[in-house]
């Protein structure tokens, strides 16, 4: 028999997930006694520059939505477990939870968060003695709800249900994700081999473009995606955002593994019809015809420098550097050629004949480039991540004249780009007020 794939128009708290969880059986296994784990999508926090949480995000409405069915449904042991990345140490899951209404739900609900960053680790053999750290409570749970965002990823082209997963594993193993030989969509396709998600819903009351974090333009899209098929759910909410299959790398590994198909045309499709609701989102950022820079160098006539395009080997935590080191570049940018200097991050790139000097961000890349001859002076910014003071003053030392503040002003824009604008309501990543306004709640366009 088919699996079900349902799809929903979201229109009032919780009636629409409650519909979307019938038309896909989503509970049909689920027993009262049965303790249930939910993993959303937290995927980092910043208490400086404040990401803006649309499309990012898990909604927390839809957070609560699911307690209350579970209320419901009978069950009382509910435990929400993330692993968010950290920029800085203080600032992690924890902060997350708070800074988006779950103690609220916590207090409210006796829910118990976990910071699996802090959790006790089951170990996974993958591939070939390659292995994998997954957090206990991931693993020893009943029912595993996995519960992502509607987005679009720049390293795997979607981030769903399986890319979700990612946020299960020990640091270490999310690093490991990223390893040059064993390559990011097929590390972590194996994630759900362990976890084993018994119910997958896709968070799309907003729709990501190009993510994650910052960076991205998040749609207004009111859907949501669900299926007990975790490899369905993804082909469904990847087609909705206009990726068939043969885009998605990591599907097709995860298929032949679990002896599953990649036509949606070999599910049952319930709910609202898919082709309705479909609108491509682009997933990556462009880029120079040479691979010197972010497509905004040749607009601005940028030259001299050279970034070469971030690959799948650019872990979570120093992204941000990455991204830092393009608006830097262009603050130093005065209108005559800068320094023939390349910047260097991830963990494979390596450095081109013609520069006079080569910043490497990070110990991974130091590593991969020890002994390069086509490196004439290396200017080595360790850490993992290196820090934005080490960062800046390498690209000083590098002779270019950069700003920090530029970089700051940019990051400010970013966290307030959505505000006053139609459609944005950050009431839907907090706690409702009281249940009887959980209940209450309806799409502001009715």
């Amino acid at each position: 028999m088919a699996s079900k794939i349902a799809l929903v128009k979201y229109t009032a708290s919780p009636d629409s997930l409650k519909n979307c969880i019938a038309l896909c059986d989503g509970f049909k296994t689920l027993k009262p006694s049965d303790s249930v784990l939910i993993k959303p999508n937290l995927v980092a926090w910043d208490d400086r520059f404040p990401i803006a949480p649309f499309g990012v995000y898990t909604t927390t409405r839809l957070m609560e939505d699911l307690i209350i069915c579970l209320k419901d449904a009978g069950c009382s042991k509910i435990v929400i477990g993330e692993g968010s990345v950290q920029f800085k140490k203080s600032v992690g899951t924890d902060t997350a939870y708070q800074g988006l209404g779950y103690r609220h739900l916590e207090k409210r609900y006796g829910v118990v968060l976990v910071d699996f960053n802090k959790s006790k680790a089951v170990e996974f053999d993958y591939h070939n003695g390659q292995v994998l750290h997954i957090a206990e409570e991931a693993v020893e749970t009943d029912f595993f709800i996995n519960f992502p965002v509607l987005k679009t990823h720049g390293q795997t082209k979607v981030s769903l249900g399986l890319k979700n997963l990612k946020g299960c594993l020990k640091l270490a193993s999310k690093r490991h994700c990223h390893h040059p030989e064993s390559g990011l969509e097929f590390s972590f396709s194996h994630i759900a081999d362990f976890v084993q998600p018994k119910l997958t819903i896709i968070d799309g009351i907003y729709a990501l473009e190009k993510g994650a974090l910052h960076f991205g333009n998040a749609y207004r899209k009111d859907i949501i995606i669900a299926s007990i098929d975790a490899l369905g759910a993804d082909l469904a909410g990847a087609q909705a955002i206009g990726y068939g299959p043969d885009d998605i790398a990591h599907f097709h590994y995860y298929a032949e593994r679990q002896g599953k198909s990649v036509s949606l045309a070999d599910y049952e499709m319930t709910g609202e019809p898919l082709a309705n609701h479909v609108k491509p989102l682009k997933w990556d950022w462009a880029w120079t015809r040479d691979n010197t820079g972010p497509g905004i160098f040749e607009k601005l006539g940028v030259t001299g420098l050279a970034l070469p395009k971030y690959d799948e080997t650019l872990c979570s935590g120093c992204s941000p550097i990455a991204n830092m080191s393009n608006i830097l570049a262009i603050s130093a940018f005065k209108g005559q050629p800068l320094p023939k200097v390349e910047i260097l991050n991830g963990k494979k790139m390596l450095a081109r004949p013609g520069y006079d000097k080569t910043v490497l961000l990070g110990n991974c890349i130091i590593k991969a480039n020890k002994g390069n001859p086509n490196i004439q002076e290396a200017i080595p910014v360790k850490g993992c991540p290196p820090s934005e003071s080490d960062v800046t003053e390498a690209l000083r030392s590098a002779g270019l004249n950069v700003s920090i503040n530029a970089y700051y002003g940019y990051m400010k824009q970013q966290s307030e780009k959505y505000n006053g604008k139609e459609g944005y309501d950050s009431g839907f990543y907090r706690a409702a007020d009281s249940i009887e306004s959980v209940l209450a709640i309806e799409n502001p366009e009715k």
